[in-house]
């Protein structure tokens, strides 16, 4: 009996133990900010004129959602989709206001508030905005980077992968 209850102590204090340990924090992912450099890599802003825009890039589709696109070393690319008023209809702020967008650069979350935004002149589409988000390679290498979101109800999302040749 003796033991028993000496049995019976143990695990009534190992429980105890157990349900005050604090949990172990997971490590939180650090967002991305302007200036910083994955690599060989600027994460950066980009002034309009100064910059080469993602659909401009040489970019193959391995499928309907997988990219891979091939510039130079020291081009300006700016990585990030864009909204636009389709039917030119002066909404493109409710669009902007009411869409959601996240992007991810070598799986680290990119804020997007940080950066902030830009206005442009599309020559298909009208006037279009997009976050103002760029890279700019020192050195050949490849950087990997996953954009989704939805707008007016409709989701999308792109994995690229952007390889920087030597000039």
């Amino acid at each position: 009996m003796k033991k028993l209850v000496y049995l019976t102590s143990i695990v009534l204090f190992a429980m105890i133990l157990g349900a005050c340990a604090k949990a172990t924090p997971q490590p939180v992912q650090e967002m991305i900010n302007p200036g910083d450099k994955i690599g060989g890599f600027l994460i950066t802003t980009w002034e309009e004129g100064d910059v080469t825009y993602i659909w401009d890039v040489d970019c193959d589709e391995s499928n309907e959602a997988n990219y891979s696109c091939k510039s130079t070393v020291g081009t300006k690319v700016s990585i990030s989709a864009g909204i636009y008023d389709d039917t030119r209809s002066g909404k493109l702020d409710d669009y902007w206001s009411n869409h959601t967008y996240e992007l991810f650069i070598e799986n680290r979350p990119v804020n997007l508030q940080a950066f902030g935004f830009r206005d442009i002149n599309h020559p298909a589409v009208g006037k279009m905005r997009l976050w103002n988000v760029m890279i700019i390679a020192a050195k050949p290498g490849d950087i990997s980077f996953h954009d989704s979101g939805v707008v007016n109800g409709d989701p999308f999302g792109w994995n690229h992968t952007l390889i920087f040749n030597a000039p």
